[in-house]
Parts: C-alpha cells; sequence; structure tokens
C-alpha cells in the first residue's frame, strides 16, 4: 500500500508540473496493435499501452444519442452518437488538466463490432483549422465509434471531417489510429503534412508508432519470414516491434474457441511489451516506456479484455449485455483497481 501511495504521490507531481507548461518526456516509443483476422474462430486485436508515467486509465459505457462537438473552435464538427460504446480513456490524468469524460478515448469498442486503437505517431501534423469540420484528436475515437458500423463507413466518414491539434498540458500529441471489423477488415489512418493517410484493406494487421506507415511496411520486407533475410530484432524501438508482431502473427495455430484466440494473440502483444524498468534500446539514459496496460477486443463477440499490468488479473466487458440506449447515463469503472477480476459488465458505476 505504500508504494500505491508513492506512485499516486508522483504522478500528482508530474500533472503539477505539466498544468506549469513543462513538457512531456520524451514519448516517441509507445505502443503497439495486433489483429488476428484469419484465426477461422474469431476477429480478435490486442494492443499495449506503453508510456513513460501512467495516464490512470479508465473505462467508459457511452451511450446512444449523447451530442458531442468535435471541440476544433468555430468550424468544429458536431454529432449525436448512433452507437454505444465501451470505451478506455486517459481521463484520470487528463481530467487535470481541463478535460471531460467525453475525450481521451485510446481504445475502444461500439455495439456494431467496430473496433478503435489510438497509439502515439510523433510525426504527426495536423490540419490546418478552418477546412473541413474539424475534430480534435482527444475526441477521435469517439468520432470513429459513436457514427460508424463498419471499417468501411469510417473510411468515408474521416473524408469529411480534419483532424486538428489541441493542447494537452503544454503539449500536443501526435497519433493514428487503427480501426477494424468483425467481417476482418481494417484500416490505418495517420495525418501526414496536415492530409489524411489511409491504408484500407484486411493485410493492415500491426501498427506500431514511428516511422509512418508506408516506411514500416518496407522496413519490415528486410527480415526473416517476412521477405527478406535479416534476423529478427529484439528491442524496443517501434520498428522492431512491428516487425516481431508481425512474423509471430503468421505462426499462431488456431485456436478451439474465441477465449483461446484472445490468449493466443494477446501472447503475441506480450512479445513485443516493455517490461517495467526496461531502458529504451537497452541503454541507460535513452527513457523508460514501460506497457501499463494491455487490452484485446473481440470483435465478433463484442467482448472488450483489459488487463493492467501491475496486477495479476484480466478484466472483460461483454458489450451484448449493456443497455446503450438513448438517455441513458454514462458510466465508468477503475479497471486499475486490483480486486477486479473477470466479468466486470455490471460493475460500472455513474459517472458524473
Amino acid at each position: 500500500m505504500a508504494y500505491r501511495a508513492d506512485f499516486r504521490a508522483a504522478l500528482v507531481a508530474i500533472v503539477a508540473f505539466m498544468a506549469l507548461g513543462v513538457s512531456f518526456p520524451g514519448a516517441s516509443h509507445a505502443c503497439s496493435r495486433v489483429f488476428w483476422n484469419n484465426s477461422g474462430a474469431a476477429m480478435v486485436t490486442a494492443r499495449t499501452m506503453d508510456w513513460s508515467h501512467t495516464f490512470d486509465d479508465w473505462l467508459f459505457v457511452y451511450p446512444r444519442g449523447q451530442r458531442i462537438r468535435g471541440d476544433a473552435g468555430p468550424k468544429a464538427a458536431t454529432w449525436t452518437s448512433k452507437y454505444g460504446s465501451v470505451v478506455c480513456g486517459i481521463y484520470g490524468f487528463a481530467s487535470q488538466l481541463g478535460f471531460d469524460e467525453s475525450e481521451g478515448g485510446t481504445d475502444g469498442l461500439n455495439e456494431k463490432g467496430l473496433a478503435a486503437h489510438l497509439l502515439y505517431l510523433e510525426t504527426t501534423k495536423y490540419a490546418a483549422p478552418g477546412g473541413k469540420p474539424g475534430v480534435n484528436y482527444m475526441r477521435w475515437l469517439r468520432y470513429i465509434l459513436d457514427n460508424f458500423a463498419t471499417v468501411a463507413e469510417a473510411v468515408e466518414g474521416m473524408k469529411k471531417v480534419d483532424i486538428v491539434s489541441v493542447n494537452l498540458g503544454s503539449e500536443v500529441l501526435g497519433g493514428h489510429m487503427a480501426i477494424e471489423d468483425p467481417s476482418g477488415d481494417s484500416a490505418v489512418f495517420e495525418i501526414i503534412d496536415g492530409k489524411l493517410k489511409v491504408h484500407h484493406g484486411a493485410q493492415y494487421t500491426v501498427m506500431t508508432n514511428d516511422p509512418p506507415y508506408d516506411e514500416q511496411l518496407a522496413n519490415a520486407k528486410q527480415f526473416i519470414g517476412l521477405g527478406g533475410e535479416k534476423d529478427l530484432p529484439g528491442d524496443t524501438e517501434s520498428a522492431n516491434r512491428f516487425v516481431r508482431a508481425a512474423y509471430y502473427l503468421q505462426y499462431l495455430p488456431a485456436p478451439a474457441d474465441s477465449e483461446q484466440a484472445v490468449g493466443l494473440v494477446m501472447s503475441v502483444a506480450r512479445n513485443v511489451a516493455v517490461p517495467f524498468g526496461a531502458p529504451y534500446r537497452g541503454r541507460t539514459g535513452e527513457g523508460v516506456y514501460p506497457t501499463w496496460w494491455l487490452s484485446a477486443t473481440d470483435v465478433k463477440n463484442r467482448i472488450f479484455y483489459f488487463s493492467w499490468v501491475q496486477n495479476p488479473n484480466v478484466i472483460w466487458v461483454d458489450l451484448s449485455r449493456i443497455d446503450f440506449s438513448a438517455g441513458g447515463q454514462t458510466r465508468k469503472l477503475n479497471p486499475r483497481n486490483p480486486a477486479l477480476a473477470g466479468d466486470v459488465t455490471r460493475s460500472f458505476e455513474p459517472a458524473r
């Protein structure tokens, strides 16, 4: 318990410094996403959240019918949520910087089985405001899950808006997004030099961070099992995590059922996760970006799994057992609670 108290105190200090304008530590090496869409038993994605500090993440249940503003200046996009969703967001951290429960989603699944995963991309350059209706990146994931039932719909919908910047503390964080649906379709969205770049197709199953996606794909072709002769890399650098995830994904054995599929794809995510204390590239003085949590998303069965790394348990939320009716209240759950295990669908409490 003393460790947890000390950890909380350290986090409060970090937030206080940020509010004063102190920059984030270098954070260009964070997070991985792996989509297993040819297992035969399920369509399952696993992702890791790697960062230099915790974001005090929360899980939210959002009902249909919520009115949302893209919060991107006078030409902000506005919408009413068509679909309910379960979202993991950085509310515990962002709320101390003025953001609310509708903002900061990094991972989630809607009631139609469309899943979305927002990862860091340092080379992002957001669109200038004033063009198309704007959605800032803190509400990007909500825009996708609120409005679309399939990857194809989301790809079309993204043509109608610009993703724009917003300050999180003293920083603007670059991001790119991967999405998938129960058909096995997938897409990766990046904002490069202010323009939307889309990779759409079932073949786009892995995403990490920098460099941009075209360069990641080209780099992976140099390695054994992916078209080249180089040995698999072993460090935590983004391009090397991409290579390992793509390599191991193709060798997963056929699962007996969807639950086993979740376990197997999480084994790939754990291979690219970063242990606590491990320095970037194995060199001291270059920062530490541990994996704080892993999620798995069963898009066919609409189940969202979550594992906080400092706890020994896995929890899950079954969207088929949630009432997303319009007019319902946003509900939230602290997934970092070590007392939680197994199905927590009925454990959410009303948000303020």
